[in-house]
């Protein structure tokens, strides 16, 4: 089964992690139960599209009007997208692998 992939949180964002029982229609994300929104949307589009019903499309829109008043505050438009993969890789747990984030003992140079 495909766990739904709805982000959840505010200030620590995390994948829902539930089985998915459909798709998006408009973006293909894989959903549960608990997020679909009006018109079998996932939480993110029906923000889009200004179907806040649903609380977790409410909270997608905060989110969103979020980045978009602090890149317009710090007069940075770009803030949010110009992370590359090495940037998020300290937040996604499986990346430690290719990532030099793992424990290297206590004799490693840049451990904390």
């Amino acid at each position: 089964m495909t766990p739904c992939a709805v982000t959840t949180g505010f200030f620590t964002l995390g994948k829902c992690g539930r089985m998915a029982v459909a798709g998006c229609p408009s973006c293909g994300r894989a959903i549960c139960a608990d997020h679909i929104a009006d018109g079998g949307l996932c939480p993110e589009c029906a923000a889009a599209r200004n179907q806040l019903s649903h609380p977790a499309a409410a909270a997608a829109r905060r989110r969103r009007a979020y980045r978009q008043r602090s890149s317009e505050q710090y007069a940075d438009a770009v803030w949010y997208t110009g992370f590359d993969t090495y940037d998020r890789a300290a937040f996604d747990p499986g990346a430690g692998a290719s990532q030099d984030y793992l424990d290297d003992g206590d004799d490693a140079l840049v451990d904390s």
